[in-house]
């Protein structure tokens, strides 16, 4: 009974419960005090550009500052068509990957610059994934080959001959035995 009483104690002594971490007030003070600290220079980085560009646009007259906001503009609509025939690329490469029975993940990966180079780096995904995919599964299939006994070996004529007529005699197959027995002959001729 002791000795129970001493494994059972043994095995309490090696099953402990994970101990969570605990943090003082002075830890969550320096936390709290670097996420401030990054906040604020990232604010004061913004506030900084957006003086710059007030500062340039109160140097610029009328018509440069109408030709500024204008450029500005177009660089927003352009980044916006951007990531929209991103969007739109990406929708079609998902579509002809999931008709190939390809997965679609694979548009993640695919360079969504126009719609050429998405169908050329398609085709080129579906031929290295069939060629992987098969090659996957002859290594799973490649194994031994199986053992022939003594007995499967491949026979000569006369000797599977001799085997058919001895199984001919057993069964007391008659015709069968004359048949071969001419075989036999034939063979010897």
């Amino acid at each position: 009974m002791s000795e129970i009483i001493e494994n059972t104690e043994a095995v309490n002594e090696q099953v402990t419960p994970p101990v969570e971490k605990t943090f003082t007030q002075k830890d969550l003070d320096s936390i709290i005090d670097k996420r401030l600290a990054r906040e604020r220079k990232e604010a004061e980085t913004r506030i900084r550009e957006a003086v710059t560009e007030a500062q340039k646009l109160a140097k610029m007259s009328a018509d440069e500052r109408l030709e500024h906001e204008r450029v500005e503009r177009e660089k927003q609509l352009k980044d916006r068509e951007g990531e929209i025939t991103r969007r739109e690329l990406k929708a079609e490469a998902k579509a002809q990957l999931a008709d190939k029975g390809l997965p679609v993940e694979f548009a993640d990966a695919l360079p969504l610059t126009d719609a050429e180079s998405v169908q050329t780096a398609i085709e080129v995904f579906d031929k290295a994934f069939r060629v992987a995919v098969e090659k996957g599964v002859n290594e799973r299939l490649k194994g031994q080959p199986p053992k022939v006994s003594q007995a499967e070996k491949a026979m000569s004529e006369k000797d599977r001959l001799v085997a058919e007529y001895n199984a001919a005699e057993k069964r007391k197959d008659f015709a069968a035995v004359l048949s071969i027995q001419n075989k036999i002959k034939k063979l010897k001729e």
